[in-house]
């Protein structure tokens, strides 16, 4: 859909709207149908007046090449959404187009050639499971696949709408989970519409492309109460069909990713920090990970479980006894990021330091439950704490009483979650606990 320079006459969109929720349809992942395959020849024309203007209105569409909209098969929304974000934030920083495929995604995350992660359990298929954004976050941001490696995942506050708006149009699509559980899907004249005003769960993901803030809200089946509406790539909705959320409907969980092709090699040991967990020694925190890589070391990354926070990066010796760069930086935003070293250093045996205004991330403890297990590993001489005024392994085995280890807000598990009717109570009592050992630090070192 171009700018529309004056008002058209359109069919109703009989079938347009496919089977809602992340269990998605038959079709193939990579099926492109057009939006004129699902017009009904038999309907009656019905003329629409709206047309929307320059002023608050913005779509990815009209300034990119390459962005595709596929179907998706089983339940793989949140990976399409995922793919999505990725591939218009690549077209944006780079005008080149990246290709992903659904299959190789889903065995990069839920694969078993890894030393930990996410499994799936025996028997339960890894491509109707559904899944999270912090999933993809972690994999993509250990290896350079595909030629790129994820170099940011930038958590957004769903009611922060102009924060929303920013990310979409400096950064490309933001990933979003919304409710199709009971939908109100409908469609008016060629635009296909949703409206909902408590989510009973949040078990479908879209991707967010652009905004229309004078949309009527007229339009949807459940009228809203004020005009304007998300334009969004719904994998559910045939190809090539924008699908407009109502500014009404409480939507969940905002990330926008993106990627870099400027690296060659990420080093890192841990398996993510889906659980927003993270240490301090008093005020702030001092962390590392010791590497053995010869290499020109470009970028750091690490996730960031706070608005925001002050950071330190240092660049030492694997006996932590020479300093070889230092560099001050901000992490301006919750989730994971990776900060360029405004010199690249030539390293081989080496620790990434870094301080901690607020808290160091760090992953938790292995999570079992019915449907998949989340694994961790960790081994000596790999992270480190300073406590004390000395380095301390975090693999020793009185770490819990060396250092606070505190988790905030879990992101990827909630009670109206998609994987909640998969989570016990006590697997959520479990995720949400205070106490925990921390496992590995959250450090990558990125190579040219």
């Amino acid at each position: 859909m171009k700018n529309m320079k004056k008002a058209i006459t359109v069919f109703l969109l009989a079938g347009m709207l496919l089977q809602s929720g992340c269990a998605g349809t038959e079709s193939s992942s990579e099926t492109e149908t057009t939006a004129a395959a699902a017009v009904s020849n038999s309907a009656a024309p019905v003329n629409y007046d709206y047309v929307h203007g320059d002023d608050g209105y913005y779509n990815l569409a009209d300034e990119l090449t390459y962005l595709k909209m596929p179907l998706q098969t089983s339940g793989t929304c949140w990976l399409h959404a995922a793919r999505a974000s990725i591939e218009t934030a690549y077209e944006k920083s780079t005008g080149k187009e990246i290709k992903l495929t659904i299959d190789e995604l889903l065995e990069d995350i839920y694969g078993s050639e890894k030393q930990d992660g996410i499994f799936i359990k025996e028997g339960i298929a890894r491509d109707a499971i559904g899944g999270y954004q912090g999933f993809v976050t972690e994999r993509l941001s250990r290896d350079c696949k595909y030629g790129v490696t994820l170099d940011s995942s930038m958590l957004i506050d769903p009611s922060d709408r102009e924060a929303v708006k920013n990310a979409v149009k400096t950064r490309g699509g933001v990933a979003v989970s919304i409710c199709e559980k009971n939908v109100n899907n409908g469609t008016f004249g060629k635009y296909v519409t949703l409206n909902y005003d408590q989510p009973e769960e949040y078990d479908h993901y879209v991707t967010i492309i652009g905004w229309d803030d004078h949309f009527p809200k007229e339009y949807f089946k459940l009228p809203a109460a004020e005009d304007g509406a998300w334009i969004t790539y719904n994998s559910n909705v045939a190809s090539g069909t924008y699908y407009y959320i109502s500014y009404c409907s409480p939507i969940d969980h905002m990330v926008s990713h993106t990627v870099s092709d400027e690296y060659s090699e990420v080093l890192s040991y841990d398996a993510g920090n889906e659980i927003d967990a993270y240490i301090t020694t008093g005020d702030s925190a001092r962390a590392a990970n010791v590497f053995h890589k010869k290499g020109k070391l470009a970028a750091v990354g690490t996730f960031n479980d706070f608005d925001s926070q002050d950071i330190k990066i240092e660049i030492m010796s694997a006996d932590f006894k020479d300093l070889l760069y230092s560099q001050d930086a901000s992490l301006d935003w919750h989730g994971y990021q990776t900060v360029k070293l405004t010199t690249p250093v030539d390293v081989e045996d080496f620790a990434v330091v870094i301080t901690y205004s607020k808290g160091a991330p760090v992953e938790g403890e292995s999570i079992d439950t019915a449907a998949a297990c989340y694994k961790t590993s960790i081994e000596k001489g790999q992270s480190f704490v300073f406590v004390d005024g000395k380095w301390k392994d975090m693999s020793d085995s009185d770490i819990k009483t060396a250092v606070r280890a505190e988790k905030g807000k879990p992101v990827f598990f909630n009670e109206k979650g998609a994987w909640r009717n998969f989570l016990s109570d006590s697997d959520m009592e479990a995720l949400l606990k205070a106490d925990f050992a921390p496992g590995n630090c959250c450090i990558k070192a990125l190579f040219l």
